[in-house]
C-alpha cells in the first residue's frame, strides 16, 4: 500500500523553509549593520566640515584650505566658497566645500554654513558623500543644527535622508526628529525620527519604524 494514500495531508519541505528564514534574517542583520554604519558617518561627515572650519589654523599639516573671497553678508563676516583638503585620523583624505562660511559679528565662535558638502574616502577605500543645506554651529554653547535636508550617498549604493538633524558636539550626540528614510541593495528603512550616541555607537529609530528586505534576485 502506498504510504501517501490518496486525500493524505501534503508534505512540507520545513529544512528549505528553515534554511529561507535564516538566510533572511542574516540579510535583515546585514541592512541593519550597514544602516548603523552610513548614518553616523552621513551626520558626522558635516560635522566634520564645521568643526574643520574653527580648528584648521590650530592643525595646519592635516587641514589645508582655500577659499574664493572674504566679505560680508548681512553686515557679517563671511569666506566664499571655502574649500577644505585634509585626512581624518586614519590617514583617509576628504574635501569639504561650501558656498559660503558667515561668522556671527557678535559671536566669533557662532557661524552659518550654506550648502555644505563632503566627499570622504573610507577604509578599504569605499567613498561617502554628505551634504546639508545650511547650518548653524555654535562652539562656545556646543551645538550644531543642521537644517534644508541632509543627503548621503555611499559608493555600496546606499543612501540616506532627513530633513535636519541636531547635534551635541560635547557628548557627540545626534538627534533626528524629522523622518529619516534610506534604501541601499539589501532594502529600504524609514523612521519617524532618530537618535545616535557615538560614544555607545548606539542607534536608535523611533515611530512608525519600517524595514523592507528586497528579495534574493535569481
Amino acid at each position: 500500500m502506498n504510504p501517501r494514500a490518496e486525500g493524505a495531508a501534503p508534505r512540507h519541505d520545513w529544512s528549505a523553509r528553515a534554511r529561507s528564514t535564516a538566510m533572511d534574517a542574516l540579510r535583515y542583520t546585514q541592512f541593519v549593520g550597514v544602516m548603523k554604519r552610513a548614518l553616523p558617518a552621513a551626520a558626522f561627515a558635516v560635522i566634520a566640515a564645521v568643526l574643520a572650519f574653527f580648528f584648521v589654523a590650530r592643525q595646519p599639516n592635516k587641514v589645508s584650505m582655500t577659499y574664493e573671497k572674504l566679505g560680508s553678508i548681512e553686515n557679517d563676516l563671511a569666506m566664499i566658497k571655502p574649500r577644505l583638503i585634509g585626512a581624518d585620523g586614519n590617514g583617509n583624505p576628504f574635501v569639504i566645500t561650501a558656498d559660503a562660511a558667515i561668522q556671527d559679528a557678535k559671536n566669533p565662535k557662532r557661524a552659518r554654513l550654506r550648502k555644505v558638502e563632503a566627499d570622504l574616502v573610507l577604509d578599504k577605500n569605499g567613498w561617502l558623500n554628505a551634504n546639508a543645506a545650511n547650518g548653524v554651529v555654535d562652539m562656545k554653547a556646543g551645538n550644531l543644527e543642521l537644517g534644508g535636508g541632509i543627503d548621503v550617498f555611499s559608493d555600496s549604493g546606499y543612501t540616506l535622508h532627513s530633513q535636519s538633524a541636531s547635534l551635541d558636539l560635547n557628548k557627540w550626540i545626534v538627534h533626528g526628529h524629522n523622518e529619516v528614510t534610506g534604501q541601499g541593495p539589501l532594502g529600504t528603512l524609514r523612521a519617524d525620527m532618530f537618535h545616535y550616541d557615538r560614544g555607545s555607537h548606539q542607534l536608535a529609530l523611533d515611530g512608525h519604524v519600517q524595514m523592507t528586505l528586497i528579495g534574493n534576485k535569481k
